[in-house]
């Protein structure tokens, strides 16, 4: 009997518990695997991405002979024009075989945003898309909280980015 009772305690005291891990979001990841691969762009510049923990980070996958890639690139020019200064840096990866014909793309449709090739060590932490575009909405601790494939109506990704934004504050200037 005592045996019982014990039990029936043991799986009370537990369940409270339960409940309430459920409620919470996972945890932020003990380093931000964004920030430790680099990006290069046409020219074969390197651009860190460490330059850039601490924001959300909208990264975009696509090519220049994509349909739908060539419609959202300007509303991605002005989400990122529009949210910056709150904490938003859109990141454009190319998975174009040659950088000419990225460069060729960028004269007709200019890209306001760090730009730049996908390499081994960014198919690594972002994926190997398997159709373009795809978008992948980080948050400030470098934890993916968004995916996005294909073309994504403008107002529905505004909508998450602002989720995102809202989560915690943006740094201060300077900072």
């Amino acid at each position: 009997m005592r045996t019982d009772i014990r039990c029936i305690l043991a799986v009370l005291l537990l369940l409270p518990s339960g409940a309430i891990l459920a409620d919470t979001k996972p945890a932020a990841p003990k380093e931000d695997p964004y920030s430790k691969v680099v990006l290069e762009d046409t020219q074969g510049r390197k651009i860190p991405l460490a330059r850039f923990a601490g924001k959300v980070r909208l990264f975009d996958i696509w090519a220049s002979w994509c349909g739908p890639c060539r419609m959202g690139i300007p509303h991605l020019n002005r989400l990122y024009d529009h949210y910056r200064d709150q904490g938003l840096v859109v990141i454009g990866v190319s998975v174009d075989d040659r950088p000419a014909d990225v460069e060729a793309f960028v004269k007709v449709t200019p890209i306001k945003y760090p730009s730049g090739m996908m390499n081994p060590g960014l198919g690594k932490v972002l994926g190997e898309p398997e159709s373009v575009p795809t978008s992948l909405l980080v948050d400030r601790t470098g934890r993916l909280r968004r995916r996005f494939v294909g073309y994504v109506e403008p107002e529905l990704m505004e909508r998450e980015i602002q989720k995102i934004l809202g989560d915690a504050p943006a740094p201060r200037a300077g900072s």
